[in-house]
């Protein structure tokens, strides 16, 4: 059963990011704080406001903020994990922070991994970590070795949500569907904290769109985009705390399937070209779809069914504990994503002047 701090938390997420964006958007024309157009990897054409995050940061933190002084019977279970509810407070101001930093200022790669490196620890010591896998119904566990993975685990899906950042309205979309998956395996799980941050991030995501959507009049920035990649680290960690198993981890990977395999692959190619993993370029998924002939509003249409289809998965694989449906889904994206690149090629070769 949904309960009403859900949904209250949900509606509220919505309304405060829908009120607050238009306000962050006058700001950021008065004073012209705009992502300005570079050829090398952007693909906007026109300057654009951004710091939308700031609204986001208020979509998802202020219900559930709110739910820490409402006298209700969720609360109280609040209450009873305050030590990892002010860490994950504390993290979300500090990557917030990043962010908007880095919007107006500028922060190098190193930078920016170094306060992620921080949150991790901080997250780490709060005991929001991985202490142990089952494999097999064999509980192994980690150690020490937790302390890298829980790193990993916040850097990577972090920078995974900031690099999916690439067109109008796809890491709202993004972060709308994989907090749908996650609010559903909140359910089946009976993780009433992981739920209330779903339902408050699917909120943020979805306010946002309404501004954000192609054509955009606002970006979120990376004070939008890592916090988002953020909450969904925390919703892992959170999740495998409470579960100690592979199905865990691989569920919130699965929910962000689309970003996490554009990073990783990102990576791959940068090293094995010999440049820096944090060099930036214009071959993520979406820069290639458009590259191919695909509309901006066509591109991310596209990757949002990719993101339903991983949203089923994970709900399905959860539901059945089975992780022959992941692998089932794995192969029908391979052959899915194969097919697509090959029609797009030849689209792309016949509408070539001969």
């Amino acid at each position: 059963m949904i309960r009403k701090s859900f949904i209250a938390a949900f509606l509220v997420s919505t309304g405060v990011v829908a009120l607050m964006t238009p306000i962050v958007l006058g700001l950021a024309r008065k004073y012209r704080l705009f992502d300005a157009p570079d050829a090398e990897r952007k693909v906007h054409l026109q300057p654009t406001p951004r710091l939308g995050g700031l609204a986001i940061g208020l979509g998802i933190l202020l219900p559930i903020g709110a739910l820490g002084f409402y006298g209700n019977d969720f609360s109280s279970e609040l209450h009873g994990d305050a030590g990892r509810l002010v860490a994950f407070f504390g993290g979300a101001l500090a990557i917030l922070a990043l962010g908007v930093f880095d919007d107006l200022h500028g922060v190098g790669a190193w930078g920016k991994l170094g306060v992620q490196s921080l949150v991790a620890l901080l997250l780490w010591e709060s005991d929001l970590r991985v202490h142990s896998v089952s494999l097999f119904d064999t509980p192994v566990e980690l150690g020490l070795w937790s302390l890298p993975l829980t790193w990993l685990w916040v850097c990577g899906f972090i920078n995974a949500m900031n690099l999916i950042d690439g067109l109008d309205g796809l890491a709202a979309g993004v972060a709308f569907f994989a907090s749908v998956s996650l609010f559903a395996i909140a359910q089946f799980d009976g993780i009433g904290f992981l739920a209330l941050m779903a339902a408050t991030t699917a909120g943020a995501a979805l306010g946002f769109l309404i501004f954000n959507f192609s054509p955009a009049l606002i970006f979120m920035g990376d004070s939008g985009s890592m916090l988002f990649g953020y909450v969904f680290a925390v919703s892992g960690l959170w999740t495998a705390s409470k579960r100690a198993s592979l199905m865990a981890l691989a569920l919130p990977m699965m929910a962000l399937g689309v970003p996490l395999f554009d990073t990783t692959f990102a990576f791959l190619r940068r090293a094995l070209a010999g440049n820096s993993p944090f060099h930036s370029d214009r071959r993520h998924i979406h820069h290639q779809l458009v590259d191919f002939g695909l509309s901006h509003r066509q591109a991310v249409l596209l990757l949002y069914l990719l993101c339903s289809m991983l949203t089923v998965g994970a709900v399905a694989m959860r539901a059945m504990d089975d992780y022959r449906i992941a692998l089932w889904l794995g192969l029908l994206a391979v052959v899915t994503a194969v097919s697509l690149r090959r029609i797009l090629r030849r689209r792309s070769q016949t509408d070539d002047p001969m």
